[in-house]
């Protein structure tokens, strides 16, 4: 082999090395998933709560939901790392005001491609108050919010990492989160005996430090920070909680929508309980495959290059989506068991490819 070609080689396999591996997969997880969020929610209001068609919607809809929680655990695992250091002004201009920039940004294209899609003139009057002022009133275009809470969590990294680098803290916060964030508010769905004590405890009791996202943002560092201890025997376990989540959360979504007469979203949500260890069993299933990946130079690359257009087609998957209904094809043309996985991938490939144009385009790939 020329000299060359072994530089070449080993240059490669250090780029590779620089990755980590696993989270380029996890990452094309989410973004997959967090298609089908909306692909699956198409019809998922007007079905019969009572046909097969509905139960088979809902399961999607509720594996989707795990999409959402594995983007902020990769964001947490990459941003909490105890051995990365953290400069207070990059963190604050490169991740926080980025998001909050982009967010706008897209805000405003897709204001843009609302007024479009009404079919609405672009007079002076209509761009003030449907663009301009929108910005500031209205919330964006469904998919946007997730852009100004990673900015906030970002915002708290600087006050948090430290102690979240202890193990023990971690655990606790964990189990802190889950129990007041997930599993209660989960568990109050239904009715059981001395409920209302538990209502009266949690409404004279505000928890909220302990809600939101930032629950998986550090679920992500605790698993990838200690993911040397998570053995052959508690990976099983952790698949085997994900699938039997997964299940309970499909059949409890389906009976409370039968009990309701109309679609409960109870279950699906990334803060339903089942979804916590649903998540963290993806998550895991893809460490496990980290050694595969990093091995091949050229796997590597290919996983990198999917992974690194998954943010774009998490911006214009919405752009997609309105192409297919363009044009008719929507879930609703057979079965949602065919249906839903093959126009979430249809989705995925279409704003993947535009992303990985724009990619190309030095003023643009900012953006995505």
């Amino acid at each position: 082999m020329p000299v060359g070609s072994r530089q070449g080689k080993t240059e490669e396999v250090i780029l590779q090395k620089k990755r980590i591996a696993y989270l380029d997969l996890v990452r094309i997880m989410a973004g997959i998933l967090v298609v089908m969020v909306h692909i699956s929610a198409q019809q998922i209001e007007s079905l019969k709560v009572e046909s097969a068609a509905f139960a088979i919607t809902n399961a999607f809809n509720c594996l989707a939901f795990s999409g959402v929680a594995l983007f902020v655990m990769i964001s947490g695992a990459l941003a909490l790392r105890p051995e990365r250091e953290m400069d207070l002004k990059a963190l604050l201009l490169r991740r926080t005001l980025h998001f909050f920039v982009l967010y706008y940004i897209w805000k405003a294209f897709y204001q843009v491609v609302d007024m479009l899609e009404k079919g609405e003139s672009f007079t002076l009057a209509a761009i003030k108050n449907d663009v301009i002022l929108a910005l500031v009133q209205k919330r964006g275009y469904y998919h946007l919010w997730f852009l100004p809470m990673i900015a906030i969590l970002y915002m708290a990294v600087p006050l948090v990492k430290k102690g979240f680098a202890e193990k023990k803290l971690c655990r606790y916060f964990l189990i802190v989160f889950f129990v007041t964030a997930l599993f209660v508010p989960t568990l109050l769905h239904y009715e059981f005996k001395f409920k209302y004590l538990l209502v009266d405890f949690f409404t004279s009791n505000d928890f909220y430090l302990f809600g939101g996202y930032l629950g998986y943002f550090v679920l992500g560092h605790y698993l990838h920070s200690w993911r040397e201890e998570i053995t052959v025997k508690k990976r099983v376990l952790l698949y085997a909680a994900g699938a039997l989540c997964f299940l309970l959360a499909c059949i409890l979504g389906t009976l409370d929508s039968r009990a309701a007469g109309a679609f409960s979203g109870h279950m699906n949500t990334p803060f339903a309980a089942t979804t916590f260890f649903t998540a963290a069993a993806l998550f895991v299933a893809g460490q496990s495959a980290d050694r595969k990946i990093a091995s091949s130079a050229k796997a590597g690359k290919v996983f990198a290059f999917l992974a690194g257009t998954v943010f774009g087609v998490y911006l214009l998957h919405p752009l997609a989506i309105l192409v297919w209904e363009r044009i008719g094809l929507r879930t609703s043309l057979c079965t949602p068991l065919l249906s839903i996985p093959l126009l979430t991938t249809c989705t995925a490939v279409l704003s993947g490819l535009a992303a990985a144009l724009l990619l190309k385009i030095p003023v643009l790939r900012k953006l995505i």
